[in-house]
């Protein structure tokens, strides 16, 4: 996944979440499936002008929201935060496997 489609993602994830839409919901909304918005919020898909306008409607923001590029570093903290909690989660484990 490129930078811009690694923005468009987070964007889109971040504002369908504020709003308390599923994918299926956004969906809906924006007349297309579910299937389709999971490919473009997983980055396997980049939508048409049209469909980013139809999103953009759905979600209740300017288009350009969309491709925020802060949503690039909230995810690198996002990701170094989760990959810290495994670390930690596996480390502990591996304590407590050696004591038994």
């Amino acid at each position: 996944m490129n930078r811009l489609q690694l923005c468009l993602s987070n964007n889109m994830k971040r504002y369908r979440k504020i709003k308390g839409l599923s994918q299926e919901k956004l969906a809906e909304i924006c007349g297309a499936s579910a299937n389709y918005i999971a490919l473009i919020e997983s980055g396997k898909n980049f939508p048409s002008i049209k469909m980013l306008s139809r999103i953009s409607g759905a979600l209740e923001i300017d288009e350009l929201d969309l491709f925020d590029k802060n949503s690039l570093d909230f995810y690198s903290k996002e990701k170094l935060r989760t990959d810290l909690l495994y670390s930690i989660q596996h480390a502990i484990n591996e304590v407590f496997n050696g004591i038994q």
